[in-house]
């Protein structure tokens, strides 16, 4: 809002994804945070910089989930 009042330059929000889905993947995402003892940026940076054991299972699950749901999104379900 601050860029369009001083510079009139307006941002398109639009998104391919249902507004729903959205707000389900936030929910989402807000409820593996508090299940995982932390963000995935917090694990993968600060976790692993310490040399923790359990960062390293947070972040390997978290990349493993994301080739899976990338995957069964564009090969499986057609893709958005």
């Amino acid at each position: 809002l601050l860029l369009v009042r001083l510079d009139g330059v307006a941002v398109d929000f639009s998104s391919p994804v249902p507004l729903g889905w959205t707000a389900l993947s936030g929910l989402m995402v807000g409820i593996g945070v508090s299940y995982g003892g932390g963000c995935t940026s917090g694990h993968g940076v600060c976790g692993l910089a310490r040399l923790s054991a359990r960062s390293l299972v947070a972040t390997l699950s978290f990349m493993l989930a994301t080739g899976a749901t990338v995957y069964a999104t564009r090969h499986l379900a057609g893709g958005f």
